[in-house]
């Protein structure tokens, strides 16, 4: 070998490199880069053998249902596998099963951000009850060719929608009774200081959105960001994304009520099972429940 790469004029480094790229044709069709074969199975930390069918089998039973049909990447399967089954699987070979059974999401856009904007640092949130964002977003219903408004508060901290409203129209008695619901739930208490920001919409200045937060003056304060500056409420856009992108993109609503039920479903799965990267891979009900039991939280502190 060493005398042909001599006579050609080839280096041993651009031989080797194009050895390396040659692809073998499988037994069902695809193509994999020549090397070890795959071994159709994994290891599992208690010793158990897990066959690729069987992950193959788990992965599509999340992505059948609603909820994970168009949310949960590899990095978010591969804890859910963790947490559910009990599955200790490489993030390649998730990625790899998902990839040849169609079962990757598509790539999002990545939105620029906006030349010159910057967050202010008013506020650094260390627990949960300390900031809440709020704002409304609207859906459609197919059956019935009309809109419907959701109205959502939701803790910066543990990423919880403390609140919520589903309804046809969304006006400011809305807004007063969702908050006055949302503290009574959530137990907040005066020592929480508890601050709510804002957009500057109209139910959000009216007159009698103001009044009523007067009466619970000594509860919680309430902020407006600046116009045209959403990265500065960013957590409750997050949660509407999600709510856009993994719900109302892949559902399909009869009526009002087939809405209704289905919104406030989704926002429990989003609540209690759905995982966060943001927050170390946990839902926002688990970041609570080890924040009251003065267990170790694996969330920064958020700086707004």
């Amino acid at each position: 070998m060493s005398f042909v790469l001599r006579v050609t004029e080839v280096s041993r480094a651009t031989w080797y490199m194009h050895r390396r790229k040659k692809t073998s044709q499988r037994d069902d069709g695809m193509k994999q880069l020549s090397g070890r074969p795959v071994p159709g199975y994994t290891i599992n930390r208690d010793g158990t053998v897990i066959m690729d069918s069987t992950l193959v089998s788990v992965l599509r039973g999340y992505r059948q249902r609603p909820e994970y049909s168009n949310g949960g990447g590899v990095d978010k399967l591969r804890h859910y596998l963790m947490r559910d089954h009990g599955f200790y699987v490489n993030r390649k070979k998730i990625y790899r099963i998902c990839r040849e059974n169609g079962l990757l999401l598509e790539k999002r856009g990545v939105k620029g951000r906006h030349k010159g904007s910057f967050v202010n640092r008013n506020h650094v949130v260390t627990r949960p009850n300390q900031l809440w964002e709020f704002d409304i977003k609207y859906g459609y219903i197919h059956g019935e060719r009309r809109f419907f408004f959701v109205l959502a508060f939701v803790d910066v901290y543990s990423r919880k929608c403390v609140g919520r409203y589903v309804g046809l129209s969304c006006r400011k008695w809305d807004l007063c009774v969702t908050l006055r619901e949302s503290l009574f739930r959530e137990s907040v208490t005066p020592e929480d200081e508890l601050i709510i920001r804002s957009d500057n919409g109209p139910q959000m200045r009216s007159n009698q959105f103001h009044q009523y937060l007067e009466k619970l003056e000594q509860e919680l304060s309430h902020e407006f960001i600046p116009i045209q500056t959403p990265n500065k409420d960013a957590h409750v856009e997050s949660f509407f994304s999600i709510l856009e992108m993994e719900f109302f993109r892949v559902r399909y609503f009869h009526s009002f009520a087939d809405a209704y039920e289905q919104t406030h479903a989704f926002i429990d799965f989003y609540n209690e099972t759905r995982i966060h990267g943001s927050i170390g891979m946990k839902s926002p009900a688990e970041i609570v429940t080890l924040w009251k039991n003065n267990q170790k939280v694996n969330v920064q502190p958020v700086r707004l």
